[in-house]
């Protein structure tokens, strides 16, 4: 276990190292403060505008986290970084499921700075317990995430940078656009889409804007779901990442 979370520490580390990381959040922590000004141009909707922008930036940053796979591993890969960290006694499965924990730590530091200040920012512009649904919602776009992270693993393990990040963008575009059809399905298609990562969770920030409360049970449902997919992911990646020649 020791030798998987240096790897995740050593992937975010790297990461977190990055200027732009600090650039992205600082522009969206001041977009999102700039919620405050919205009282005089959106006719009484400053709330609403406010919550839909800030759950806007948050899933931004989760996804462009979830990224980091896509281009990270085959860095790695292309700079034969990876052929020195796994000729220690360090197994292919145990190093990605390290690199998978380390970008997941990414996400959830980047995503709760983002969503900590829409918390303060809705707290000053609505009334109610609108921090407690914000929390909610924060927590079922990381789950989403969380999903997205696992396809970047694969398609990590074996495509160069520009085409796994490609290819993950479409597939999450196409698989959320898919996601709404999932209820209304039936017989083997609806299995298919039940069988498809979850992205349509990750609308809840709508559900929030709306005023719905969301359940915990929603949130629990979420979590579920991503552990359950990324750990079928992880093992899609190993068995690839088994036959790939790295040296």
């Amino acid at each position: 276990m020791d030798d998987i979370m240096v790897i995740a520490r050593s992937t975010a580390s790297r990461v977190l190292r990055m200027k732009a990381v600090y650039f992205l959040l600082a522009i969206g922590v001041c977009l999102i403060a700039s919620g405050q000004l919205y009282g005089d141009i959106t006719a009484g909707q400053q709330k609403a505008y406010t919550l839909d922008l800030g759950f806007l930036l948050v899933t931004l940053v989760g996804v462009l986290c979830a990224l980091v796979a896509c281009f990270d591993l085959p860095r790695e890969r292309r700079e034969k970084t990876m052929v020195a960290l796994l000729s220690r006694p360090l197994g292919r499965d145990r190093y990605l499921l390290g690199k998978f924990i380390g970008i997941c730590e990414i996400a959830l530091v980047c995503m709760a700075i983002m969503g900590a200040a829409l918390v303060v920012l809705s707290a000053q512009v609505a009334s109610g317990r609108p921090g407690l649904e914000i929390v909610k919602g924060v927590i079922i776009l990381f789950a989403g995430v969380v999903q997205l992270a696992a396809i970047g693993v694969v398609l990590g393990t074996f495509l160069k940078e520009w085409l796994a990040t490609i290819v993950a963008l479409i597939i999450f575009w196409l698989i959320y656009a898919l996601g709404a059809l999932a209820c209304t399905a039936e017989g083997p298609a609806r299995v298919l889409l039940m069988l498809l990562p979850n992205f349509a969770i990750m609308s809840a920030g709508g559900l929030v804007v709306r005023g719905v409360e969301l359940e915990w049970i929603m949130v629990l449902h979420a979590l579920m779901l991503a552990v359950a997919y990324s750990l079928a992911m992880l093992v899609v990646a190993g068995f690839i990442f088994k036959r790939k020649d790295i040296a």
